[in-house]
């Protein structure tokens, strides 16, 4: 079984440097464009896939859709949504530090730990993704897919990478960059290794 993972297009909140996590911004002029590079380059590299994979938001499934012939079924999964960030959403790092000084230090200090208001804990967000990717592998095994497109967000994506390879890259440092696709292979969550990174 081969997985492909993709993060989703530019959005024009990606642009303002914006927290958006859960809400449902689509992709601007450039992250279609990007939606589209993605699918041409996996056409080059002669993909064709069993399933797509996208969260439960509108920017992943505006990447996924380019990258699938017509009748390719495409599933959508609010366990690969980006984590919630409450009353930060729609803010950049500035208006947050101005609205919100002593939580933002906190959370500057411990990202994982600390929760900034209204937001999703980390750790819950942690287990529901790699709860997701188990059900992904394990629909692949049942109904035999060779090939599987996901695309999602950078903040689940990372979480996949470290599960899948045990968390042999630091958090921070790991990278989804939009219009390209990373592929792992393997047959359980147990043995798949990471083929090509960032490919396009």
């Amino acid at each position: 079984m081969r997985l492909v993972f993709a993060r989703h297009g530019e959005t024009e909140w990606n642009l303002q440097k914006k927290f958006y996590g859960l809400s449902d911004v689509s992709l601007d002029d450039k992250g279609i464009r990007q939606a589209h590079h993605l699918a041409n380059t996996l056409r080059k590299n002669n993909w064709q896939f069993d399933v797509g994979y996208c969260s439960g938001l509108i920017r992943t499934y505006q990447t996924l859709k380019p990258c699938l012939n017509p009748d390719t079924p495409i599933v959508k999964l609010p366990g690969l949504n980006e984590k919630g960030f409450g009353k930060w959403e729609g803010l950049d790092a500035d208006e947050i530090e101005a609205s919100y000084p002593k939580e933002w230090q906190l959370w500057l200090n411990q990202p994982f730990e600390y929760v900034p208001p209204e937001a999703e804990d980390f750790y819950q967000f942690s287990d529901h993704v790699k709860r997701t990717i188990n059900q992904i592998i394990s629909d692949g095994q049942k109904n035999n897919y060779q090939n599987i497109l996901v695309v999602a967000h950078l903040g689940a994506l990372r979480i996949i990478d470290q599960y899948l390879l045990n968390d042999t890259h630091e958090f921070w440092d790991i990278h989804f960059d939009a219009g390209c696709y990373t592929e792992f292979s393997g047959d359980s969550k147990q043995n798949f290794k990471l083929v090509k990174r960032n490919v396009g």
